[in-house]
């Protein structure tokens, strides 16, 4: 393949992220009172997809929890596919939301299925409006500008995040937060040459040849993310985990190889300073992805990423991922791999038929 066309759909879509984004608002805005109809009802909230749709209802569960005060969690489709009765309670009303960007991923349809045969309302999130989630939910949102010719999730992902997110927002009466989440494809428009510069530079520290992405809260879905971002385009060694879990086992791999990056909460600030030394004393490389950081962090870390938007935790969060999937794509491209294209992988998964 020749070099220029490597990559060139992740590339193009990954800088797609804003018009990707532009779409959620109204898609949610004018299903806004069917869509209230059914939070209202739920007692609690269950979060599935597979793969990134799993990240995602990783970010998307604590944020709504956050925001209602109700029950929310992330399940993995299959676990709600073969195991309903661990996650579903009948006797509580339940609003399932089920994310995959193709709509067709085998679990995720049967996860949805399940959710329903169980009595939960059924919310679907998908690129395909011709999809058998689609067509199967009670309601769904069909984010058709997020759709991706790549294999790799970039813009589809963080646009399903904000779905979720606006959707709390609007459920729960919460305008500064509406007002913020629509604030975020200007900023990404400002921000997205810089990200790709920074994800470019990253990309060529040939010395990092293993990674682990860390975040707590809403977060820690897009660490997971990030992480699969590295283990499906790059095939290097690349873990995830809540922040401070970091330092009970999996410290145990930092070395000079290792870049460990950080996206930073708001909540989590007088813990990160010990951190970094932590890894500092490891020989460990350190990104740190923030808002703003302190004249300590910038001088600790190896490598910083600051939004600068004066946006608290829960709104800034999806605009940490444009730079992390440059790194991605650009490492993939370095090491002689095709990120639109990743090895062993498709579209979505189809199981075969029972």
């Amino acid at each position: 393949m020749p070099e220029s066309t490597v990559g060139q759909h992740t590339l193009r879509e990954t800088r797609n992220s804003a018009s990707a984004w532009e779409g959620v608002f109204p898609r949610i805005d004018n299903q806004a009172a069917a869509l209230q109809e059914l939070w209202d009802a739920a007692e609690e909230i269950v979060v599935s997809g597979c793969g990134s749709g799993l990240n995602i209802a990783h970010a998307v569960a604590p944020f709504c929890q956050r925001l209602s005060g109700k029950t929310c969690r992330a399940v993995h489709a299959s676990d709600l596919m073969l195991n309903r009765d661990a996650f579903l309670n009948p006797s509580r009303r339940t609003l399932a939301i089920t994310y995959s960007r193709s709509g067709s991923t085998s679990e995720s349809v049967r996860a949805q299925q399940a959710a329903a045969e169980a009595g939960a309302a059924t919310l679907a999130v998908t690129c395909f409006a011709d999809s058998p989630m689609a067509h199967a939910a009670d309601i769904v949102l069909v984010l058709e500008e997020a759709h991706e010719e790549s294999i790799t999730t970039t813009q589809s992902l963080t646009a399903m995040v904000l779905t979720g997110y606006y959707l709390a927002a609007v459920c729960t009466g919460r305008q500064d937060i509406i007002d913020g989440l629509q604030s975020l494809p200007a900023l990404a428009r400002d921000k997205m040459a810089a990200f790709e510069t920074t994800g470019r530079e990253l990309s060529e520290d040939a010395a990092i040849s293993k990674y682990a992405f860390l975040g707590s809260g809403p977060n820690y879905g897009l660490a997971r993310e990030a992480q699969l971002k590295i283990k499906e385009t790059v095939l290097l060694p690349v873990d995830s985990y809540v922040t401070l879990d970091y330092q009970h086992g999996p410290i145990s791999n930092v070395d000079d190889a290792m870049l460990v990056t950080v996206l930073m909460s708001d909540t989590g600030q007088a813990h990160y300073p010990e951190f970094v030394r932590n890894i500092k004393t490891l020989k460990g490389k350190v990104l740190l992805v923030c808002d703003r950081a302190t004249d300590e962090l910038r001088a600790a870390a190896d490598y910083v990423i600051e939004l600068d938007t004066g946006l608290p935790d829960g709104i800034r969060d999806i605009l940490y991922m444009p730079a992390l999937q440059f790194l991605a794509c650009y490492k993939s491209i370095a090491v002689g791999h095709d990120p639109d294209n990743p090895h062993n992988l498709h579209y979505f998964v189809e199981l075969e038929a029972d």
